[in-house]
């Protein structure tokens, strides 16, 4: 059996902030007898001649890795990817929808996945009717990730708003305020790794990045028949689903994490996370035969 190659995809921003994750991919690939190369997403480049595609790296063609893991969030790029063979992860459906709220919304509603109601507003009907919207309303860019670009109405500022959108389409909801907590299920491909409690301390948003705090959680089988309606739906490699949780414990569904963070799964857990999606991807890779 040949050796399995991959490409680890960073933009360059996410590349710097995120060496210590890197080295953690780079350390778990050679115990698994993966050759992992780190690319720049800025640097790649797919030129097609006819029906013939070729990957570019730094102007010079490159051989096709047998993967790619890609963390940063560039739907256009995965898809280019797998037009030429590459099995990305994840995959272009799933960055595609996962980085778009209104489209996770409307792809999961289909399948009645429960969920908040929510209005979404391009970006110029947003300015245009923002005084329409009420107060007591969450006001999120569709794109928006780890709590920023997420306003209440009535408690921010209107100036501070308008300019935190910018020029970003968004979906508007009613703030669910029964516990002020939800829970981030891990996933990878359709097994569940393992749930994670975030509360708000000081605010509605219990993002652990702007301060919330968090604990392992265990679910029940309901919510796990719940989170396993939103896995059926897709073929992920490894995300991070959100819950908002009721009162009664009930899940409701808020958003898919693509480029999932796991700052909270090892500060909590001993799970070896990147060990466990390499793994996965192997698998997958021998699968196909390579």
């Amino acid at each position: 059996m040949k050796k399995v190659k991959g490409w680890l995809v960073y933009d360059q921003a996410g590349a710097e902030y995120n060496k210590q994750y890197i080295n953690m991919h780079m350390a778990e690939a050679k115990i698994c007898d993966i050759e992992l190369e780190l690319k720049f997403a800025e640097n790649i480049c797919i030129e097609a001649s006819g029906v013939k595609k070729t990957v570019k790296y730094d102007g010079k063609s490159e051989a096709l890795p047998d993967f790619v893991i890609c963390r940063t969030i560039n739907p256009k790029l995965s898809k280019e990817l797998e037009d030429c063979g590459i099995k990305v992860f994840n995959n272009s459906k799933v960055s595609e929808i996962a980085n778009d709220k209104e489209k996770a919304y409307t792809y999961l509603e289909q399948f009645k996945i429960p969920m908040l109601s929510h209005i979404p507003y391009c970006n110029e009907a947003f300015k245009e009717h923002y005084h329409s919207i009420p107060d007591g309303w969450v006001i999120k860019a569709v794109a928006g990730h780890g709590g920023n670009q997420v306003f209440l109405k009535g408690t921010d500022k209107e100036d501070d708003i308008r300019l935190g959108i910018g020029e970003c389409d968004v979906v508007t909801q009613p703030l669910f305020d029964e516990s002020m907590q939800d829970v981030r299920v891990y996933v990878i491909g359709n097994e569940i790794i393992c749930a994670i409690r975030r509360t708000a301390v000081g605010g509605f948003k219990s993002n652990f990045s702007l301060g919330g705090s968090v604990d392992v959680y265990e679910l029940s089988e309901e919510q796990k028949s719940v989170v396993n309606m939103v896995i059926k739906q897709f073929d992920f490699g490894l995300v991070g689903i959100d819950f908002l949780i009721g009162k009664d414990g009930r899940f409701i569904f808020n958003e898919i994490e693509d480029v999932v963070g796991a700052r909270m799964l090892y500060k909590l857990t001993d799970i070896n996370l990147v060990r466990l999606y390499l793994q996965f991807i192997i698998n997958k890779c021998v699968h196909r035969g390579l």
